[in-house]
């Protein structure tokens, strides 16, 4: 055999891990022919932190948000039927005793017509 197909023979069996670890890596010319490529995956790997970072952020105001408008849906809520309880007639007939004023019911309902102008 000759010395060119001994060579390739070695480097076949040897194979990426004792290139790796071997540092040949390094003494090759791999990195500098592919400098530019693995400047292009630094910056997609720094902008793929920063997007994730600023995505995370984004969730958790999200999230705080829902928790405030859980909240104020809740306070209506209570609001709503603290009012309609006291909206009824029982209710409005205890407070006027409560303040001893005496009223009559309408015998025939009272109805408010707004004019058309």
């Amino acid at each position: 055999m000759s010395e060119k197909k001994r060579k390739a023979e070695k480097k076949r069996k040897e194979g990426i891990f004792s290139f790796l670890l071997g540092g040949r890596l390094f003494t090759s010319n791999i990195l500098t022919k592919n400098a530019m490529l693995l400047g292009l995956i630094v910056v997609y790997c720094f902008f793929y932190v920063s997007n994730r970072y600023q995505h995370e952020k984004e969730l958790v105001r999200i999230d705080k948000l829902t928790k405030r408008r859980n909240e104020i849906r809740n306070n209506l809520l209570v609001v709503k039927s603290e009012f309609a309880r006291e909206r009824r007639n029982s209710a409005i007939e205890d407070k006027l005793k409560e303040n001893n004023i005496e009223v009559e019911p309408l015998s025939t309902p009272y109805i408010i017509y707004k004019d058309k102008q």
